[in-house]
């Protein structure tokens, strides 16, 4: 086929043919391979470059993806397929992010990590569910909340409980119903049974 004209429409570029049929192209794919007005092309490099400009659209998506926040490689993967990118494409962009350290499961979880469990108070057990659910591996999920400081889990959990007693005391007086009460919203934030258990014991002479 024949390339009678290239029509360029924002950052893409409307390529029209000698039988009436027309594709559309990351402007990039055009100026990258040359394409001109008479040029011949045939159907293999019709897919080649639109396979190319596929590419090239997506790996934009993905950078304004990670140029708004962190992303594990399985949230990424979700995010351009619901974009309704090709699967192999999406493959191929997430193992060229990942080579040139772009996209690390490892440091992602670490940064998750630290904002959740310091910033908000969030305890191991809703941690290890929220990076599961983030799609991270579970050994890099066991590595990564080695890390966490057990103490400053505790200290924190001990400061939950203390704010949260004052409000169940004001509608329970079973002291066993607030001790349930406090459990429970300790559970609720993931912080484990037997830190929980010690948190209680501690202030237990709050509850009497």
């Amino acid at each position: 086929m024949i390339i009678t004209a290239l029509q360029q429409k924002s950052n893409n570029v409307l390529v029209c043919f000698d039988d009436g049929e027309f594709i559309t192209l990351d402007y990039r794919t055009v100026t990258d391979n040359g394409l001109r007005k008479n040029d011949l092309i045939d159907e293999m490099k019709i897919e080649f470059l639109i396979s190319a400009s596929e590419f090239q659209k997506a790996k934009d998506s993905a950078f304004r993806f990670l140029g708004r926040r962190h992303h594990s490689t399985s949230e990424l993967r979700t995010k351009l397929i619901k974009k309704k990118y090709p699967k192999d494409i999406i493959e191929k962009i997430l193992i060229d992010l990942t080579d040139k350290k772009l996209l690390d499961d490892e440091q992602f979880a670490e940064a998750f990590v630290e904002e959740r469990s310091v910033k908000k108070k969030i305890g191991i057990n809703k941690l290890k569910a929220e990076l599961f659910k983030k799609g991270i591996n579970r050994n890099i999920i066991e590595k990564t909340l080695l890390r966490v400081d057990h103490e400053l889990s505790y200290d924190q959990a001990l400061e939950l409980a203390k704010r949260k007693i004052d409000s169940i005391k004001r509608k329970e007086t079973d002291k066993r119903k607030i001790k349930a009460k406090l459990y429970s919203s300790l559970s609720a934030r993931g912080f484990e049974s037997e830190l929980i258990i010690k948190v209680l014991n501690e202030i237990l002479e709050d509850i009497e």
